[in-house]
């Protein structure tokens, strides 16, 4: 295929597929003037839409509706180029021109190229068309994937030494550096049953890897920006006899510090029920629990519950069988399963002098989430509890879940959010017979 109809490819032949949950991704976006785009950090991509030195915000958002135009009216790279490039030059973005950097530094910065707009094109359409195509559920059908890449000599020796490797799809260290994590990665996941991974793992050049935890870091390197040097996380994985692997700083969802708080995020973008499925079989393992509640109680450890920041992180789901009898029974149907925990609505009101409960059993809820429990009604408020046992035999843990609450606030990698979910409000301690063998409370569902 010559050049000239290479950039004729239209998405639709390339994607084979109307490109709608594609077209909403870019859509949700909110335009973000930036001069560099590492300024946008990790999951932040997610959020907001950059261009690296475009910081007219109607130009921004001129920019993007146009390529959810060309999504929509399934535009090659020529058709949309043309479509863009005189507005841009009209505007003055165009070739090289002096920028003012937030030093006050004077400097040249190179605007609109070919060369830019390819780039631009093909990092926002293959980031929508990613995050289209991701797999985040059904863990218990494909608990496997199989890297694939290209295998041509575009394909980095690193990336390539991955083909054939086949990695469990609830390891959240495998989720850190997953095929497209990294700039430009083509690369792709087969998913594969228990049975279908272990007929591939019984052949030469395939191997399965249950846990790679012990080789994936998280490391900060320096990457000198238009507007100065950064600091930016990657993850790397160091396998014995392979290549080193790393993904890219700046890159969506690279160098996250908690691998499964992005899990967690993903849970919570597709049903309830398939959420919490998805994560209960990931918290299944121990060695993942362990991590995630000693991350996660290290968090609520540094909380000042006096100038709480509005910070918050993911601590458990509410459970499958929880989510269908709330339907079935009361006619409550969750928007997400994933519940959180905020330092403003969770901790400052736990921090109130005349709540009764145990500081650390509240660091430790991700471990108690993850363990025996029972869900009640509340006949008094008309509303959900959770009930957990602790150690006084005669007493219990009510621990009040709001429901399809709207949660602001900051995640793991300072990005903001703004989403429907459960967010912890209360935790007290009760009679064990008063919640048992009163009139106030009904048991919906119970957890052995």
């Amino acid at each position: 295929m010559s050049q000239s109809n290479a950039n004729k490819v239209t998405l639709e032949s390339l994607f084979n597929r109307r490109p709608d949950d594609a077209i909403k991704y870019l859509q949700d976006k909110k335009p973000q003037a930036s001069i560099d785009y590492l300024e946008v950090k990790g999951r932040a991509h997610d959020h907001a839409f950059v261009v690296a030195k475009m910081t007219d915000m109607d130009m921004l958002s001129t920019m993007q509706k146009s390529l959810i135009t060309a999504m929509e009216e399934n535009m090659s790279f020529d058709d949309w180029r043309a479509s863009v490039k005189p507005m841009l030059k009209k505007k003055g973005w165009w070739g090289t021109r002096e920028m003012i950097m937030d030093d006050g530094a004077i400097t040249k910065a190179q605007l609109g190229s070919d060369y830019r707009l390819q780039r631009i094109y093909d990092t926002n359409i293959n980031q929508a068309y990613h995050k289209a195509r991701r797999h985040d559920g059904d863990f218990d059908i494909y608990p496997y994937a199989m890297w694939q890449s290209r295998g041509d000599n575009r394909v980095r020796p690193s990336h390539q030494a991955l083909d054939g490797q086949i990695f469990r799809r609830d390891d959240p260290y495998y989720q850190s550096i997953r095929p497209r994590v990294a700039w430009g990665c083509r690369c792709d996941e087969i998913l594969l049953t228990s049975e279908q991974a272990g007929a591939y793992g019984a052949q030469d050049g395939y191997m399965i890897r249950e846990d790679i935890s012990e080789y994936v870091t998280t490391e900060n390197v320096i990457v000198q920006g238009a507007n100065g040097a950064y600091t930016a996380p990657v993850n790397v994985l160091r396998l014995s006899d392979m290549p080193v692997y790393r993904t890219d700083p700046g890159w969506i969802h690279a160098g996250d510090t908690l691998p499964v708080q992005a899990m967690f995020d993903k849970a919570g973008q597709v049903p309830a029920l398939l959420g919490a499925s998805s994560m209960q079989a990931v918290l299944a393992r121990t060695s993942i629990l362990s991590r995630v509640n000693d991350d996660v109680k290290r968090w609520v450890d540094s909380v000042d519950t006096k100038r709480p920041k509005g910070e918050f992180r993911h601590v458990g789901v509410v459970r499958p069988e929880f989510v269908q009898t709330l339907a079935e029974q009361k006619g409550l149907e969750l928007e997400s399963a994933v519940v959180t925990l905020h330092d403003r609505v969770s901790l400052q009101h736990l921090a109130r002098p005349h709540k009764n409960h145990d500081p650390e059993w509240v660091a430790n809820v991700v471990k108690n989430f993850a363990g025996r429990h029972a869900l009640y009604w509340d006949n008094i408020k008309d509303a959900p509890v959770l009930v957990f046992d602790v150690a006084d035999a005669e007493a219990k843990y009510k621990v009040i879940v709001h429901l399809n609450e709207r949660v602001k606030g900051r995640d793991v990698v300072d990005a903001k959010q703004n989403y429907i979910g459960n967010v912890i409000r209360t935790i007290g301690v009760d009679v064990a017979e008063n919640i048992e063998k009163g009139k106030n409370f009904t048991l919906l569902a119970k957890i052995d």
